[in-house]
């Protein structure tokens, strides 16, 4: 099974710290190219070692905020699917809004509270996405 940087990254935040066995058991590589791919991503600055084995560094948890965010460049990543479609899916009442006519609704001060700026389903008026998670998804601003 050939894995990628994403469900690594998303394996190592689950499991805090791993080593070579870790990688070898969960995607069942050899051990030399499981120890391999460890110094790779460390490399890229993505892994820390430590001597309780690697874990996530900075840029590792900024990668795979990115990955969570916008999704990674594999096309067969069973992750990234949903990203991949042509709509948002509300997580409250699975309404699917088009990627095409999802807008940033500005944020608007109410008596009794504070609607924040963010992507809202039509449907139940939750918040799909915060704004920051929507500029980096490409929603346009809604027009005033």
């Amino acid at each position: 099974m050939k894995t990628n940087k994403h469900q690594t990254l998303r394996f190592i935040k689950g499991k805090e710290k791993v080593r070579a066995k870790d990688i070898n058991e969960q995607f069942n590589y050899s051990q030399g190219t499981a120890r391999s791919y460890l110094s790779y991503l460390a490399k890229q600055g993505l892994l820390e070692r430590t001597a309780i084995g690697y874990i996530l560094s900075d840029k590792g948890i900024n990668r795979l905020h990115y990955f969570e965010t916008i999704g990674c460049d594999n096309p067969d990543c069973p992750l990234c699917e949903s990203k991949k479609a042509k709509h948002f899916t509300c997580p409250r009442c699975g309404y699917q809004l088009p990627k095409k006519e999802a807008r940033i609704s500005p944020e608007f001060d109410f008596i009794i509270g504070v609607k924040h700026a963010g992507v809202y389903c039509p449907g139940c008026l939750k918040l799909i996405y915060r704004e920051q998670q929507a500029v980096l998804k490409g929603i346009p601003r809604e027009a005033r």
